[in-house]
């Protein structure tokens, strides 16, 4: 009798061994069909370009889809990018999790609706981002003709590809957008589990912490921005740096890492320059003074004898803060002992 070993244990297929098997080509013709479907029509709803009297480039605005025409203006177009390229990220994370257990022949069949689904998620999802964007919440509002397609596109295909971190994202929107003043709400109805709830029980202790630490006389120019990409994973979306002491020197989040790349390869392409993302370095990164001082200020210090709900008040008092460290007297010239994240925060003063 064969078995399937899985991550919740050893599933029994017994004769239906072939029901699974097929079940299993079924996932894999419809994760081959997704991307043929979805390159097809990123191709077919790419804007073309004709030169207009004036010189300047103009979008025209129709294509034929499956041969039915199809008009469009500006703004629907870009919509129909964002659902495409989202729906693309998706599929990258859907499809490297599918061949990843089945390669480890450890797939359940009951995620089979996961996997089908993801790339709707993901399209829901950046439209939710898309619409936030275009507002004005995460940057100011342009026109449909001032949006950079390539950049919508890449941020629609992250969002589908990082849903989770998008989800972060929208939820420290919301909380900004409406949170209470002092003496409403949650100031008023503060959770007496959460006054005496130390940091110290809580925190991720330093020997759990996915850190990049930087050797004795290693100069910035030396370490590679790969380094510190290499550690970020679908859990890690955040590294600290720290000296050979154990000293917090910057916490570099998944986001800005990322668009440092993006912003790299758009200039040497402007540039006409090759691009190798192998030689950026950390003294580049921090020669942007809005990337040096968010990833240097916006960190708050607490003392390890401090409850949640002190580092929750430290990390509100400091602009764009989602990082609490805990130190023996709460100074940042001492070797940290602990950290807390926003999300662990709020996890905490939630139960």
């Amino acid at each position: 009798m064969s078995k399937v070993k899985s991550k919740n244990g050893n599933q029994d297929l017994g004769s239906s061994g072939s029901l699974f098997q097929f079940k299993l080509f079924l996932l894999g013709v419809y994760h081959v069909l997704m991307i043929l479907l979805l390159v097809y029509i990123l191709i077919k709803v790419w804007p073309t370009y004709t030169q207009s009297e004036n010189g300047r480039s103009v979008t025209q605005s129709s294509f034929h889809l499956f041969g039915l025409p199809i008009l469009m203006g500006g703004e629907s177009g870009l919509l129909i990018l964002v659902i495409v390229a989202a729906a693309l990220g998706s599929y990258i994370h859907s499809a490297t999790s599918f061949v990843s257990y089945v390669g480890n022949k450890s797939l359940v069949m009951s995620w089979a609706w996961w996997y089908i689904l993801r790339p709707f998620i993901g399209v829901a999802l950046a439209l939710v981002f898309y619409f936030v964007i275009r507002g004005g919440l995460l940057s100011a509002g342009t026109g449909a003709e001032e949006v950079s397609i390539y950049g919508i596109t890449a941020i629609a295909g992250l969002v589908g590809m990082f849903s989770k971190q998008a989800t972060d994202k929208l939820g420290e929107v919301f909380n900004t957008l409406f949170r209470t003043k002092e003496g409403e709400g949650d100031h008023v109805r503060k959770d007496k589990l959460g006054e005496k709830m130390s940091v110290s029980d809580k925190m991720i202790p330093l020997n759990k912490i996915t850190a990049y630490i930087i050797p004795e006389n290693k100069l910035l120019g030396e370490i590679k921005i790969k380094e510190l990409y290499d550690l970020l994973n679908e859990t890690v979306t955040r590294i600290p740096v720290l000296n050979y002491n154990s000293n917090l020197l910057y916490v570099i989040h998944q986001s800005i890492i990322y668009k440092f790349i993006f912003d790299k390869s758009i200039a040497a392409s402007k540039d006409g320059k090759p691009f190798d993302v192998k030689a950026l370095t950390l003294e580049e990164f921090l020669g942007q003074d809005d990337i040096k001082e968010l990833v240097t200020v916006a960190v708050a210090f607490i003392n390890k004898d401090a409850t949640v709900i002190e580092a929750k008040e430290a990390m509100e008092e400091i602009k764009n803060c989602q990082d609490v460290f805990i130190t023996e007297n709460g100074s940042r010239e001492e070797k940290i002992l602990g950290w807390l994240t926003n999300n662990d925060i709020i996890k905490y003063l939630s139960v």
